[in-house]
């Protein structure tokens, strides 16, 4: 007769009866390391390429264009960079009060002394809201108007280097 007793791919194998070390880790192989920083840098570069992107939206003269700095007419409160619906027109609405008392600002760079600042001092235009007159700048006394002009450009980097110590 034949031997009827089946054999297991277990045969032989016994469970140890003490837990010996942990086995060492292997080292990482030349490919591995690469492939991990490979895609270390992948991700890096994919959040830099992002936040340009998205700095670049925000940057873009589409969304310029739906910004403006506006003055209240009652308070002179100064409104920058705020939003504007393609919808409405000027005077646009305070958010804070529900008034049609915003207009836009002309930017004023120059101090009393005749120099350049790089923080302007926004005025609203007398003509904006029937005023008869010139506008004057209530910080440096220069008449402003539509389209404010900066001072030069040398008085600018002048300013700029003041500013950076």
């Amino acid at each position: 007769m034949a031997d009827t007793q089946s054999s297991s791919l277990m045969d032989g194998l016994h469970a140890p009866d003490v837990a010996g070390p942990a086995p060492a880790a292997k080292p990482r192989g030349v490919r591995q390391t690469a492939a991990l920083g490979f895609a270390i840098l992948s991700l890096v570069v994919l959040g830099v390429v992002l936040t340009r992107a998205v700095q670049s939206h925000s940057n873009s003269p589409s969304e310029m264009s739906k910004r403006r700095t506006l003055v209240d007419s009652e308070t002179g409160t100064v409104f920058a960079n705020h939003p504007v619906s393609l919808q409405e027109t000027v005077p646009f609405t305070n958010p804070k009060t529900g008034k049609r008392t915003l207009f836009p600002a002309e930017a004023c760079y120059w101090t009393k002394d005749g120099g350049a600042k790089l923080t302007p001092t926004y005025v609203l235009l007398n003509e904006a809201v029937g005023k008869p007159g010139p506008t004057l700048c209530p910080d440096c006394g220069r008449k402003v108007v539509f389209h404010n002009p900066l001072p030069p450009a040398e008085d600018m980097l002048k300013a700029a280097q003041i500013d950076a110590k």
